[in-house]
């Protein structure tokens, strides 16, 4: 393939900024990675901060990344776009604090040349449009069921030094993936489900904040939500797959009468004899009978960022909005939780579980 771009800018170069180097490695003749820790690189343009890039280097970046943690996105996105306000720019989730919203749209008005995007991997997963495919030729337009579980041990990462997220806590590390997931299947009912009340336990946690989440949503069309999460890696939602087989839990599962679909998204690492990178695993069941079992190819995280780029670069008067109803309701939840959380004593929280009721506001 083509080299496409000449510089790829990169700050933050962690685990995700390294991984996103990867990616768009078949992208572009070289990087500028900017990182106070990163080491020299003869092959690539290497800067402590953004004040330290030269204008005659800065300029020449056709995109950037934004992968340092979330308390920082707002001020490097003013930096970059200060230097060029029609920059192209690629933000982690989530894309900003709580607090921050207000801030970050005034800045999207200031510079309305820019494009500004979020990544959300499943937005466009190919696994779960493929759920949808089945879930259409079934007839199925309004489930009884949509049920969603991430949940992966995140201490081992957080022992060796990764960015522990204590504005989100769970919020921000896979429950922005699965309301991805529930958007792409919900369509155009996800307004219903992004505005209606919700049945939440929380798991609080002197260290993490918020450890485990459950979430239970009736919506007015009748189709019930669930969703679950774990950073201790406690699985609730059971998988056609034994647990000793997986390495995280992403579960998507969608009923309706005797009908059963389901979607264990990439349970394998490559490195593990046993499966390949980026394998989806789909089943379908009628009451004690397996009608399907097939393997769905899907590297969304590579083909999400490396096509979000190409449509950047292709389309580049008509850029990617962002969806603010999914940012307001991880925002009001997050605060209900944090409420809670202040008005409780946080010091004396270890593994407290309870109920409450959220309403995005």
């Amino acid at each position: 393939m083509s080299k496409e771009f000449n510089i790829i800018g990169i700050v933050g170069y962690g685990k995700i900024g390294r991984i996103y180097r990867e990616i768009f490695d078949e992208l572009t003749a070289h990087f500028l990675i900017v990182d106070p820790k990163m080491d020299e690189d003869r092959e690539n343009y290497i800067y402590f901060s953004l004040e330290d890039v030269p204008e005659e280097v800065f300029r020449h970046v056709q995109a950037w990344n934004i992968c340092v943690p979330t308390e920082n996105h707002l001020e490097i996105l003013s930096e970059i776009l200060s230097r060029n306000p029609r920059a192209w720019i690629i933000i982690e989730k989530p894309i900003c604090l709580s607090f921050e919203i207000d801030s970050f749209r005034a800045l999207l008005i200031r510079y309305p040349d820019a494009h500004i995007v979020g990544n959300e991997q499943y937005n466009d997963s190919l696994a779960i449009n493929e759920l949808k495919d089945f879930l259409a030729k079934t007839g199925i337009r309004r489930p009884e069921l949509i049920r969603i579980e991430f949940s992966k041990d995140r201490r081992p990462d957080i022992a060796a030094g990764r960015f522990v997220d204590l504005h989100y806590g769970l919020l921000g590390y896979e429950w922005v993936h699965m309301l991805a997931i529930l958007r792409n299947l919900l369509g155009e009912r996800w307004s219903e489900y992004a505005y209606a009340p919700s049945r939440i336990w929380p798991t609080f946690d002197v260290v993490q904040f918020v450890s485990e989440l459950e979430e239970h949503t009736a919506m007015s069309s009748g189709t019930k939500v669930e969703l679950r999460s774990s950073m201790i890696g406690n699985y609730e939602y059971e998988s056609f797959l034994p647990v000793d087989q997986l390495v995280q839990h992403r579960y998507v599962e969608v009923r309706s009468g005797s009908l059963r679909f389901m979607l264990q998204m990439e349970p394998r690492f490559k490195t593990q004899t046993t499966g390949g990178l980026f394998e989806n695993l789909f089943r379908i069941e009628e009451g004690d009978s397996v009608l399907r079992e097939s393997s769905i190819h899907d590297p969304s995280m590579p083909r999400f960022l490396q096509s979000t780029l190409r449509h950047l670069y292709e389309h580049a008067e008509s850029p990617i909005e962002i969806d603010w109803p999914f940012m307001e309701r991880i925002i009001s939840m997050r605060q209900l939780l944090r409420d809670h959380y202040n008005q409780n004593k946080p010091g004396a929280l270890e593994q407290v579980k309870t109920e409450l009721l959220h309403q995005t506001r």
